[in-house]
């Protein structure tokens, strides 16, 4: 269900669509009127009047879609975002290679991208390095993912909880706000990352296994 919100862009959205096409159809009718009612193929008016139009339609197009496309999350924004924590332990596994939560689809040179497995309750999920960290010390956290606010003193508490072997699933949800209807946002999920915490490196799989 779309938020009440989100209509402020939907209807900016309308008007602004709606103008750009008013201002190609003037501008057409112009040069019709120029051509055929006073006889000339240029007038300086007339091209000042399209070049506004045509500035001011790219104008209106370009900040509806940066506003709408390309808005950056700023995390640290409790007005605009609202970021949410998920914490659950790992389980561990034993294989061939030995025993581990975590375990790696090495990327490759055209596609440096890692996969890391992990399994929950019994069920297997799979993230992408892109979206997650793996950290065997907490101390790593303000380098490998600076900027994310991850609680220190929580995950503490995680690691006496669960042996430092827990997943933490950050989502950051837009909220209500103007500026976030404006780019139909709200209720959105802005950023979802995960934080995965193992004992030590022994405990990260990276032979070239089939795991399930």
């Amino acid at each position: 269900m779309t938020s009440a919100w989100n209509w402020i862009g939907i209807i900016a959205w309308i008007v602004v669509l709606v103008l750009v096409v008013w201002a190609f159809h003037d501008i057409r009718v112009r040069r019709i009127k120029m051509i055929v009612e006073r006889k000339h193929t240029f007038e300086w008016g007339n091209l000042i009047v399209t070049l506004v139009e045509l500035v001011v339609s790219l104008g209106l197009l370009v900040g509806m879609g940066s506003v709408t496309f390309n808005q950056r999350v700023d995390l640290s924004d409790t007005k605009s975002v609202k970021v949410s924590y998920q914490y659950e332990p790992l389980v561990l596994r034993v294989g061939s290679a030995g025993s581990y939560y975590v375990a790696v689809d090495q990327g490759t040179d055209k596609k440096p991208v890692h996969i890391y497995n992990y399994w929950v309750n019994g069920a297997k999920y799979t993230v992408s390095s892109n979206k997650a960290t793996v950290v065997t010390d907490l101390s790593q956290i303000k380098v490998a993912d600076a900027g994310i606010p991850w609680s220190q003193k929580a995950l503490t508490k995680q690691d006496q909880q669960h042996e430092r072997a827990y997943v933490v699933k950050l989502t950051a949800t837009y909220k209500p706000s103007f500026w976030n209807g404006l780019g139909v946002h709200v209720g959105h999920q802005a950023m979802t990352r995960w934080l995965i915490r193992v004992p030590a490196q022994s405990f990260v799989n990276t032979t070239d296994v089939k795991v399930n």
